[in-house]
């Protein structure tokens, strides 16, 4: 008995195959400091196909109250931190996210912070609001494949 496999199953499996192989995207990481206005970027590399990206990114060195977009390219979230997320920092505060995701790198994807000024104050009548609106100067992202 002669089993045939037609040239599109074929092709389908050698692509299943492949994709099994296939290395998992990796993250540039690297330490940014940013200023407001401005963005901190990460590019994703490493992946012919759609494939896990895991990064560790922790914001720190807030010298007072900051708003921060979460932005990517190319990156669905699987966990917290969607694309177009706002994160409100205050003086002081570190803030560490493990990421997980699917990235097409072949397609020039990243992940990124963009520094988008200070955090709006909220202070009623009778609070102390002692430096309600001292925005920060700067902001350090780190961002780095995360240790399986």
């Amino acid at each position: 008995m002669r089993v045939t496999i037609s040239r599109a199953v074929a092709a389908m499996l050698t692509a299943i195959l492949l994709a099994g192989t296939a290395r998992a995207a990796t993250l540039e990481g690297g330490s940014i400091t940013i200023k407001r206005g401005e963005q901190a970027k990460f590019a994703i590399v490493g992946s012919a196909v759609p494939s896990d990206l895991r990064a560790d990114c922790t914001l720190s060195d807030i010298a007072g109250s900051a708003s921060l977009m979460f932005d990517g390219e190319h990156y669905i979230a699987m966990s917290d931190l969607a694309v177009g997320e706002t994160i409100t920092l205050r003086r002081g505060e570190t803030r560490e996210y493990r990421l997980a995701g699917v990235a097409d790198a072949a397609a020039g994807g990243y992940i990124a912070f963009n520094f988008t000024g200070a955090a709006a104050a909220m202070c009623f009548p009778g609070m102390a609001c002692d430096g309600a609106g001292d925005g920060a100067t700067s902001v350090t992202v780190t961002c780095r494949d995360a240790a399986d």
